[in-house]
């Protein structure tokens, strides 16, 4: 294995390991802000952080005039849009709910690399994708199969848009890092179009002096989550994870999210006290069986 291949699965592993942490930490930080307030603060902090990288250093977009708006459009879908669904879901759902709908996005993304850059599918992969999905959707509709009211279901329906608009952004990272868009640089334009998007929508929403009520009386805890997200989870992990990608195929790339589990399983049930079902199991094992399926390849 090449020097660049083994480095590439490095920056891959720490950003799952981060990203396994992010989802315990933003549903245990929403206990203290709102769901759009935090995603205002979060995306300034890390706009304001970004701001001197794209003005003071050589991180420029190559073929500007045809590349930008896809920078852009990767800051809308990869960061704006997919973790505002993001949010919304876990402020209504659970994490474990959210760590299986998001194990098949690896599958997802071999969807969308057949689609976008014609790789090829075999029979095995897809019969593998349809039966994790039939777990994903037994899942999302573990709520009602329960009795609960309708706001856990619309929080799993959250999280099932969240997957495809993230592979989304993914799928047009992809094409500017071969248009030799540097990795830093896409990820510092998309926080800095995250921050300048929605900024603007908070203070017309809520107002600007609420909204700076609510973040200059935050306890200190949540402030702690805030950065957490917006620094190590937001610029670190999706710079290392933009660097890894332009090693390696989509596909491979998209392997790495298996891991989060490890790390964001034993946080929810020994941090958040989210607790298994039968229901719950049923569906992971049949998503598990998917994935095998569809990830095994034959000698």
């Amino acid at each position: 294995m090449s020097r660049a291949r083994y480095k590439a699965y490095l920056y891959m592993l720490i950003s799952s390991a981060i990203w396994g942490v992010a989802a315990p930490m933003i549903k245990f930080t929403l206990e203290g802000i709102d769901v759009l307030p935090f995603l205002t603060y979060r995306f300034i902090v890390a706009g304001l952080f970004s701001l001197p990288f794209v003005l003071f250093t050589n991180l420029k977009i190559p073929n500007k005039s045809r590349n930008l708006p896809l920078v852009i459009l990767y800051g809308l879908f990869a960061f704006t849009i997919a973790l505002g669904f993001l949010f919304v879901g876990l402020k209504q759902s659970t994490v474990l709910d959210l760590t299986l709908i998001t194990i098949i996005s690896p599958l997802i993304a071999v969807v969308g690399g057949a689609l976008v850059f014609r790789d090829t599918i075999t029979k095995r992969e897809k019969m593998g994708i349809v039966i994790a999905l039939l777990g994903v959707i037994t899942v999302t509709l573990l709520p009602l199969y329960k009795g609960e009211d309708g706001v856990h279901f619309s929080g799993n329906i959250a999280l099932l848009t969240f997957l495809v608009i993230d592979v989304v952004g993914v799928l047009i990272g992809k094409k500017l890092l071969k248009d030799g868009v540097h990795p830093a640089a896409l990820t510092h334009w998309g926080f800095l179009v995250s921050g300048l998007v929605v900024t603007p929508f908070a203070i017309a929403t809520i107002g600007a002096g609420p909204l700076w009520g609510t973040i200059t009386t935050l306890e200190l805890q949540y402030h702690l989550g805030v950065w957490y997200m917006a620094l190590i989870s937001g610029t670190l992990a999706y710079y290392l994870y933009v660097l890894g990608q332009k090693t390696i195929e989509v596909s491979e790339a998209a392997l790495f999210k298996y891991l989060q589990p490890i790390f964001a399983i034993p946080l929810a049930v020994l941090w958040l006290g989210e607790k298994f079902t039968l229901l719950f199991v049923v569906g992971a094992v049949i998503i598990t069986i998917g994935i095998f399926i569809a990830e095994s390849k034959r000698q």
